[in-house]
């Protein structure tokens, strides 16, 4: 009986074991996972040194009720009253929030070597910010570029226009209007993007000059960090002040917070039902899909952990009754042994 009880603590141990080596990969899994995207930490490099604690937020539209470049203006103009009002004062030189804005289009361009269709991203603001892609040569476009004639390649387009990759200042054509190269960008490589992307060869320009080729282009996504001082300040700004109709506010600097991805696993299998209108650009569904492995890795480690946790509560169950059990046999004996001696002092006391 004794042998038969050793074996199945062995095999409890041994089980327990396992589990925790499990556990600790599925640890390390979400670790890595949440480290992927450079798109969710644009918080943290628009924080820099400073104290402040910031929010990023991100807004998607539906397709048929996208903003003008005014209603950014517009929002702009509130937001930096509501700083005021909340007594929150930009650092000397500086900013209070940094913001961006996108949509897509599907453009014909030309090179020296060759043509392609291409999905085009064009963006206002400070997009590279947000989403900084590694620079092979040249030079983002930003939202204080004077001309609106720029445009950034990602490699793929570069050699099929021009045979290579180092192209900044050459000329590209799209709708017989010519267009700058600034500069050409690589494709995020992770397992995320590389799921959520699947447009082939493209290329980013101005928002502005989109709408010179197209006056019905529309800002599908909005994308802010701002102050955060208290948890939910930001978030709370920005959909009280930025109206997205029936489209989505999501805040990315908590998307991997416990509460959150709780939240996923309760909305498992509606997320991927759209009927908003909403078209999500590549880098949110590449989001999406970190957070759905992510809630499903956290599920993982939950019932790995139900057995040693089953056993640690045994274990402390058992010692706690058998502490109890000493207490309750030695402490009276050790209370009359204690009064004992106390007699024997008194008595010891009297005959001296």
């Amino acid at each position: 009986m004794k042998i038969r009880v050793d074996r199945r603590r062995w095999r409890l141990a041994l089980a327990n074991l396992i589990l925790l080596v499990l556990i600790a990969v599925a640890l390390l899994l979400m670790r890595s996972v949440r480290g992927t995207l450079n798109s969710v930490l644009a918080a943290e490099r628009f924080r820099g040194q400073s104290d402040t604690r910031f929010a990023q937020a991100a807004c998607f539209l539906p397709e048929d009720s996208g903003k003008a470049v005014e209603d950014i203006a517009l929002f702009r103009q509130t937001l930096e009253q509501k700083f005021v009002d909340a007594s929150l004062e930009a650092p000397e030189g500086g900013s209070l929030y940094t913001d961006c804005y996108s949509t897509s289009a599907s453009l014909s361009v030309s090179g020296d070597h060759g043509a392609a269709s291409v999905k085009a991203i064009a963006v206002g603001g400070d997009f590279f910010q947000f989403h900084p892609l590694r620079l092979l040569s040249g030079s983002y476009i930003t939202g204080s570029d004077l001309m609106q004639d720029r445009v950034v390649l990602d490699e793929t387009l570069a050699w099929q226009l021009f045979g290579g990759s180092d192209v900044a200042g050459l000329t590209v054509t799209i709708g017989e209007k010519p267009f700058y190269v600034a500069g050409v960008v690589r494709r995020e490589n992770d397992f995320a993007t590389k799921a959520a992307y699947l447009d082939g060869a493209g290329m980013f320009l101005t928002f502005d000059a989109l709408k010179s080729m197209d006056e019905n282009a529309a800002i599908t996504c909005y994308e802010i960090v701002l102050p955060d001082p208290v948890s939910g300040f930001g978030l709370a700004m920005v959909r009280d002040n930025f109206d997205v109709g029936l489209g989505d506010i999501v805040e990315n600097s908590s998307r991997y917070s416990l509460e959150h991805l709780l939240s996923v696993l309760g909305d498992y299998g509606k997320r991927s039902m759209r009927n908003n209108g909403v078209i999500y650009p590549y880098w949110e569904n590449a989001v999406r899909l970190t957070e759905d492995y992510l809630a499903a890795l956290l599920l993982v480690t939950v019932l790995l952990s139900l057995l040693p946790v089953g056993t640690a509560l045994v274990l402390l169950v058992r010692t706690v009754i058998r502490t109890w059990r000493k207490v309750k046999t030695r402490v009276p004996a050790k209370l009359d042994a204690m009064r004992e001696r106390h007699r024997e002092e008194i008595y010891r006391k009297g005959r001296e």
